[in-house]
């Protein structure tokens, strides 16, 4: 390999106003010698993700790269804007967005007749994560995926169950957890009012994500 693409949320990213400097992806690139192309923007969700990764491997070639997601809040909706909102942020792409959270529209949600928030929420989970696995299965592009922040899981329903067990789990880090449940339950947080990683949060996160991929050798296809 010689690439590391990442994408994801802030949980992805530097936080300068906390002194956090580095992050998981920053630090597996530098353990495995790669050059990161990182794509994570802090606030955003999993439409962008999804869409932003497809569109920088049309752009740049499958070829030696390792590719590793960090899957946001399935609460939060993107949305593109026609205001330019931050463009310039991910080079060589001309959309720009903008997020809405379904927890701070709820009045708009409950206007919608039957509307079932958190089943919503894992059927679009599933949809993204299939969406991408098949995406990278396709092009044999060598990838992990673990959850930066907590998701909704029910597979009480069949429907989602039978899809649930389409997911490659070799290739998806510990997937009923998240970086955020582990950093809170170890006290990795930069503050009580702000839990985001720590130095250290990213650092043994990053840790634990090396061995899974060394172990089950992941940065081959």
């Amino acid at each position: 390999m010689s690439k590391l693409f990442s994408n994801g949320c802030s949980f992805l990213t530097k936080r300068p106003k906390d002194g956090v400097e580095t992050f998981t992806t920053d630090i597996l690139a530098n353990e495995f010698g790669d050059d990161l192309n990182n794509l994570a923007m802090g606030g955003r969700g999993n439409d962008r993700i999804s869409f932003t990764t497809k569109l920088w491997f049309e752009q740049n070639g499958y070829q030696d790269t390792f590719a590793v997601i960090g899957w946001s809040s399935p609460f939060r909706n993107d949305y593109v804007t026609n205001d330019g909102w931050k463009k310039g942020r991910i080079p060589a792409m001309e959309l720009t967005w903008r997020t809405w959270k379904t927890t701070e529209q709820l009045k708009f949600v409950q206007s919608n007749i039957g509307w079932d928030i958190e089943n919503n929420a894992y059927m679009n989970f599933l949809d993204h994560v299939l969406d991408l696995q098949n995406y990278f299965k396709l092009n044999k592009i060598p990838y992990l995926m673990f959850n930066a922040l907590p998701q909704i899981i029910n597979n009480n329903i069949k429907d989602f169950k039978t899809l649930f067990e389409r997911i490659d789990q070799k290739r998806f880090y510990k997937i009923e957890t998240s970086h955020l449940e582990f950093i809170q339950q170890n006290n990795f947080i930069v503050s009580l009012l702000d839990p985001h990683p720590s130095t250290e949060g990213h650092l043994v996160w990053a840790k634990l994500i090396k061995e899974y991929i060394d172990v089950n050798n992941l940065r081959t296809y």
